[in-house]
């Protein structure tokens, strides 16, 4: 999700200025080669360690690492680099303790009164929801573009003795289809929730009868984090508003503990606001 995404990252996406002048696709080809390399998370000040190691003095380095958050942000590829190895550092790691990997309580209580069908997870990562959903019966697919995520994903459904698809895409490319799914998951997603054209392209991809469950973090409407841009979505009742062209079976605008957490320190156990709906196509 976006928060998250940017939260991963911020350690590098610092206030810097910008370098000019630079060939921005070699820079970005090795930093991230760079970044594969490591395994404890991205450390600006390795970065730089690496750069002078190389030969370049202090003032080039410095330029050089200023460069990264203005490609980040203005090219969608590099952006996508960097989510996906983000991710799958997280994924990957066994001692991670940034998200849980137990499905969504939101989506566990919702299966209670559900008849199994066709399940889509939308961002799926490593795939507590998707393997829970084929564990009760669905028929899952599952997409995000973290690789290493759906192959533990792939791991965790052969332990089950269940059957998962993966796939590799963003959720803006996605074929969706048209009435295609009894159930779409929007959990822990950056996707554009509030968005009319993603909404209807979801909606159209449901069956009559096909329910969308939405369960993530959004910014505090009275205690705003300051590095948390407020957006579309944050606002009061946005969720609600978009999608009620939707029968909205539930609808919830609280606090509690991420499933995704910012840091891997002490403010884990930090409440924020969480959002949940549940909407079927009539």
């Amino acid at each position: 999700m976006t928060r998250i995404r940017h939260a991963l990252v911020a350690v590098l996406l610092s206030s810097l200025a910008i370098a000019q002048g630079i060939d921005s696709d070699k820079i970005w080809r090795e930093f991230m080669d760079w970044a594969k390399t490591q395994t404890g998370g991205l450390a600006i000040a390795g970065y730089r360690a690496r750069l002078l190691e190389s030969g370049l003095t202090a003032a080039q380095a410095d330029e050089r690492i200023a460069l990264i958050p203005k490609l980040y942000e203005q090219k969608l590829e590099y952006r996508e680099q960097m989510d996906a190895l983000t991710f799958d550092q997280a994924y990957r790691d066994p001692n991670q303790v940034r998200f849980t990997t137990e499905p969504t309580a939101f989506l566990v209580s919702t299966l209670k009164n559900l008849k199994p069908g066709k399940a889509l997870d939308v961002g799926m990562g490593q795939g507590r929801n998707a393997v829970y959903l084929a564990a009760k019966g669905w028929d899952v697919t599952g997409f995000d573009l973290a690789e290493d995520g759906m192959k533990v994903a792939n791991a965790n459904a052969a332990k089950a003795g269940v059957t998962i698809t993966t796939l590799k895409a963003r959720f803006e490319d996605f074929d969706y289809g048209a009435a295609r799914w009894d159930l779409i998951c929007l959990i822990y997603v950056g996707a554009p929730l509030v968005d009319p054209g993603f909404v209807a392209r979801i909606r159209a991809a449901l069956k009559p009868g096909g329910f969308v469950l939405i369960d993530r973090p959004f910014r505090s409407l009275t205690d705003p984090d300051p590095g948390w841009p407020e957006t579309e979505m944050d606002k009061a009742n946005a969720l609600a508003k978009a999608w009620s062209d939707l029968q909205i079976v539930f609808y919830e605008d609280t606090t509690g503990i991420a499933e995704w957490q910012q840091t891997p320190d002490a403010r884990l156990n930090h409440k924020v606001r969480i959002v949940r709906l549940l909407a079927r196509k009539l």
